[in-house]
């Protein structure tokens, strides 16, 4: 439950009610560790009821909705989520990134719905990335074009992360499944080779790894959606992706 609202003192608000205790404790937990400036602000948090109140960010316009090319704004939310990743002694309270994976592990062969090669060939990947992954961090787990809002004063701010810990590669496969009806662009190879470029030279990641973290992505949402019974158009649209970048797989 999401509720607007305006306090005295505080101003516009955001108050957040969750039934699913675990997913909102890595969500305030993740907002703690990742204060700052351009990060949603929390004024109140009660564990016990899973309820907490944060900044409302005003007016609130999503990147997807700013007048800006692509280029531009894969690099202005590849420098804003990088602020975000921190360093982590206890991860207590976060996701593990190989846990938030595991319906891609645990997935049950149905040929019907996702082609048996896809999620092998999403597992080899994703074993070999975790694996060989050398350094973990706070992560958002959901950065794309809806979770990066504008304050009136221009500024851009980060709000609804899933609190993930692993690699910050795994930053790059929301991205790439976002804004809504992206994977169906004739172009979107072109664009996933743009993209990747731009957080490459941002993040210091390798470019093929941040493609391989974006289809291993792109089969996770599949089994997600699969798994939920999501709507259909969704299970298109990752799927598109899917298939599309495991093009440019080496």
């Amino acid at each position: 439950l999401v509720a607007l609202g305006h306090a005295d003192v505080l101003g516009p608000v955001v108050i957040k009610l969750s039934a699913l205790a675990d997913e909102f404790l890595c969500e305030a937990t993740a907002l703690r560790l990742g204060a700052g400036d351009n990060v949603a602000r929390v004024y109140d948090l009660d564990i016990e009821r899973s309820a907490m109140v944060i900044e409302r960010i005003v007016p609130g316009t999503q990147l997807r909705e700013a007048a800006m090319p692509d280029d531009e704004a894969t690099r202005l939310a590849a420098e804003t989520v990088a602020t975000f990743w921190r360093e982590v002694p206890d991860p207590v309270n976060l996701h593990p990134l190989r846990r938030w994976m595991r319906a891609l592990f645990e997935w049950s062969p149905r040929p019907d719905l996702i082609d048996p090669e896809l999620i092998q060939r999403a597992r080899d990947l994703a074993e070999a990335l975790l694996a060989r992954s050398t350094r973990s961090r706070l992560l958002h787990g959901d950065f794309q074009h809806h979770n990066l809002l504008q304050r009136s004063s221009g500024e851009w701010v980060i709000i609804d992360p899933k609190g993930l810990y692993g690699d910050p590669g795994f930053e790059f496969a929301a991205w790439m499944y976002n804004p809504a009806g992206v994977t169906a662009r004739a172009d979107y190879l072109d664009l996933a080779v743009r993209r990747a470029a731009i957080c490459s030279d941002v993040w210091g990641i390798d470019r093929q790894e941040l493609i391989e973290w974006a289809f291993v992505g792109a089969v996770l949402s599949m089994c997600w959606w699969n798994n939920e019974s999501g709507p259909e158009d969704l299970a298109t649209h990752f799927a598109l992706g899917a298939r599309q970048l495991r093009q440019l797989l080496q």
